[in-house]
């Protein structure tokens, strides 16, 4: 005999998890490595055993760079 499973909850999940993952790439796009709405922030979300291991190096933008 074989059980039925409710896979609702599985799908609504994977949603999630899609859905946080999109934009975590659109945030890093954007360059929003850290804070709100962030790469880091999405990641977290995602998996928050990651919470105080990450330690994102935003890369340095042309207009922050020293000119000689």
């Amino acid at each position: 005999m074989s059980e039925s499973v409710d896979i609702g909850p599985v799908i609504n999940q994977l949603q999630t998890q899609q859905s946080l993952q999109t934009q975590a790439l659109a945030a890093a796009l954007q360059g929003k490595w850290t804070g709100a709405e962030s790469v880091e922030a999405y990641l977290y979300a995602l998996n928050p055993t990651l919470q105080g291991t990450l330690t994102p190096d935003p890369p340095v933008l042309e207009s922050e760079v020293p000119k000689e």
